[in-house]
């Protein structure tokens, strides 16, 4: 390759990476690269038509996420997703959120508590105007907001990995019914321990969210795989 096209690749490569990752991990979640598929970086070339640097930060990214397994000489192949996954990554998010929302209600400023408010209110405004894509990105930003504020930068790199990946799920198996509005209440008991600095009941909050979060998803997932048994019979 010229040097010309290591330039140009450069210039694309962010763009064609966080393209090609997100729609790598679609495509596992929706079951259309199901549990063992090899994926070829070769094949994937082909597919999206980009060069294969981009391909390898994707899947090392999706690896990262727990969703793809590469191995020395054998490449990349799609990781099962089933509930013992699904329940395991939230049971990490638990923890790590209890420590995050503790350490907020230690070292919050009045500023960035009013602005954990703020989102919240546009979140809700988001879904009472069934805007859900707004929402979500609501509600990642509330959560990146309480890992800005508490100054973890490790266990924030780790929920970072986790939320993409329930993004994605949650996506394809939605809510169950009145779950938005609990999250709501949830969301306003985390920031009102921190601002009150009770770093025991933010942390408590904090991971009672983790735990309706994971019930709420598992109740999906369960149900979405019941419904295709259904239709399939």
């Amino acid at each position: 390759m010229t040097k010309g096209m290591d330039a140009d690749e450069s210039a694309i490569g962010g763009t064609n990476y966080g393209r090609v990752r997100d729609a790598i991990r679609d495509r596992i979640v929706g079951g259309i690269y199901l549990p063992g598929t090899r994926l070829k970086v070769h094949d994937l070339c082909d597919q999206f038509g980009i060069s294969s640097n981009p391909i390898r930060e994707a899947l090392q990214q999706l690896q990262g996420e727990g969703l793809v397994v590469i191995l020395p000489n054998k490449g990349a192949t799609v990781r099962l997703i089933d509930e013992h996954m699904i329940r395991h990554i939230y049971e990490i998010g638990e923890g790590l959120d209890g420590i995050l929302a503790n350490r907020c209600a230690a070292i919050a400023t009045p500023p960035q508590v009013e602005r954990l408010r703020d989102i919240q209110h546009h979140m809700e405004a988001a879904a009472a105007a069934g805007d859900s894509e707004g929402r979500a990105n609501y509600n990642g930003e509330f959560h990146t907001h309480l890992g800005a504020i508490s100054g973890n930068t490790e266990a924030v790199d780790i929920r970072r990995r986790h939320q993409n990946l329930i993004r994605t799920i949650r996506q394809r198996y939605g809510y169950s019914p009145y779950r938005i509005e609990q999250i709501h209440v949830e969301h306003w008991a985390i920031i009102d321990a921190i601002a009150a600095r009770d770093v025991a009941a933010a942390e408590l909050a904090a991971r009672i969210h983790c735990v309706r979060s994971c019930e709420d998803m598992l109740s999906r997932y369960k149900g979405f795989g019941a419904e295709v048994s259904e239709h399939e019979k």
